[in-house]
């Protein structure tokens, strides 16, 4: 058994009720593939044997349009399990998965996984995951279409950096654009308009935020 893969499974909200048998067992059946920065891990339309769990680093999900434009999708953290979709419902990704820096992703054979899913046991606990996911999803949808692309921008560092004064940040300002559904020209403005108001400074890499901004934030 992966020990790497173990931890984390046992630390994803994904697999959360899972007893400490299933997670050994579907730990037993990973492989671990680290990426450098800008790795592709998979595209979208080739066909897909495994799903992920992000065990470190940041993971892009982005999908071309009609047009030929590349729409970020979602942008996946540490303990997220993405790629889901190839167990059921289709056998072709339908995204492509884009390392935003250097990360480890745990991959998880379709095969393994339906062979684990002839338990009855692992197989309710796995489901309710799933669930938990769908419920993700929908929260998700409401989250870009009700909050405006300020608040966006900060529940994104809050939750990939928490609320320190001072934030070392490891993506570029357009990954932090796409990520939080805006376009460059718009996070631009919004970064200038946060500077001089004080709310921010950004210089190179460190972000300043005023500590009156995680307060107000619901």
């Amino acid at each position: 058994m992966d020990h790497v893969a173990f931890q984390a499974i046992s630390g994803s909200p994904f697999f959360k009720g899972l007893a400490k048998e299933a997670l050994k067992d579907l730990a037993g059946v990973c492989r671990r593939q680290e990426l450098k920065k800008r790795d592709v891990l998979f595209s979208e339309g080739t066909k897909g044997g495994s799903l992920f769990l992000l065990a470190s680093g940041c993971i892009q999900l982005q999908k071309t349009t009609a047009d030929g434009r590349e729409v970020v999708i979602r942008t996946i953290k540490k303990g997220e399990v993405f790629a889901e979709v190839i167990l059921f419902e289709q056998d072709r990704y339908p995204v492509t998965a884009v390392a935003l820096i250097d990360s480890v992703v745990i991959a998880i054979a379709k095969g393994d996984i339906l062979s684990l899913l002839d338990r009855p046991l692992f197989r309710n606990e796995f489901m309710a995951s799933l669930m938990r996911k769908q419920r993700y999803l929908a929260e998700r949808v409401h989250y870009l279409t009700s909050r405006d692309v300020e608040e966006r921008f900060f529940l994104f560092i809050r939750q990939h950096y928490g609320e320190d004064k001072a934030v070392k940040l490891d993506l570029s300002k357009k990954d932090i654009a796409a990520a939080i559904g805006a376009s460059p020209e718009t996070f631009s403005r919004l970064i200038k308009r946060l500077s001089d108001s004080g709310t921010l400074s950004w210089e190179q890499k460190t972000m300043r935020i005023h500590p009156g901004v995680w307060a107000g934030l619901s």
